[in-house]
């Protein structure tokens, strides 16, 4: 029994490591790319692609970050977007300057990038619910879930209500705890709360994960979801 935990242990911080390099990789990226976007003598870079390719690496990093391995279709859909990840990328890196790339050290990034994206996907197992994120890893995770409702609420269901309240309560979740990662808030008045945090987060991963393989009941899931987790926005509120 010892020796299992121990090989549980041993596996929890092995892909503990793992995502905290694709993590870096992944913010690199994305600050490479929004310097891209502002350089004057660059060559014009397409920002459709860049959206595209954010959303793609808040997808992967979403559900690697879950441990979601064990949700319908995993590894097929993870591939996936992967490839995504993969294809985005070539034609925005067609229309850079090599000079840029060499001086955000690109040639080592990028590789490195695909390459812990590969071994996140591979290594990922499915983690305890009792598992406490860090501030740093829930306001990371919170990022990525706002891109993705946002998403969905701006471009595939622009008239549903219920996306929009999903994407607002999302952003202002996001939000708050910047606030307290920033230390504008005192942690202590809000330590009760933050469990919620995480629980709200993982079921808003999991509403958009079966959205995207499932539509038929996505409205009335959706409105589950949002009983849910509102009342925490509200306790939030009450605390601003």
């Amino acid at each position: 029994m010892e020796k299992q935990v121990e090989i549980e242990k041993g596996k929890a911080n092995n892909f503990e490591m793992l995502f905290s390099a694709l993590r870096k990789d992944v913010v690199n990226v994305l600050d490479f790319m929004e310097r891209l976007k502002n350089e004057e003598d660059q060559n014009a870079v397409d920002v459709y692609l860049i959206e595209r390719l954010r959303l793609e690496l808040a997808f992967i990093c979403t559900y690697v970050q879950l441990s979601c391995s064990d949700l319908e279709q995993f590894e097929v859909v993870m591939s996936y977007s992967r490839q995504r990840v993969d294809n985005l990328l070539r034609p925005i890196l067609n229309d850079v300057d090599s000079n840029a790339g060499c001086q955000y050290n690109m040639d080592h990034v990028l590789p490195n990038l695909m390459g812990n994206v590969d071994d996140c996907i591979s290594s990922c197992y499915r983690s305890t619910s009792s598992a406490t994120m860090t501030d740093e890893q829930l306001n990371f995770l919170l990022l990525n879930l706002h891109h993705l409702s946002k998403y969905l609420a701006e471009r595939i269901f622009p008239l549903e209500i219920h996306h929009e309240i999903l994407q607002n309560v999302s952003g202002n979740m996001k939000d708050f705890h910047g606030l307290i990662v920033n230390g504008c808030i005192e942690h202590e008045i809000v330590q009760y709360v933050l469990p919620q945090f995480q629980f709200m987060a993982e079921r808003v991963g999991l509403f958009l994960w079966h959205d995207r393989l499932d539509g038929d009941s996505r409205l009335f899931k959706l409105a589950h979801l949002l009983m849910k987790i509102i009342p925490i926005e509200l306790e939030m509120m009450q605390i601003c």
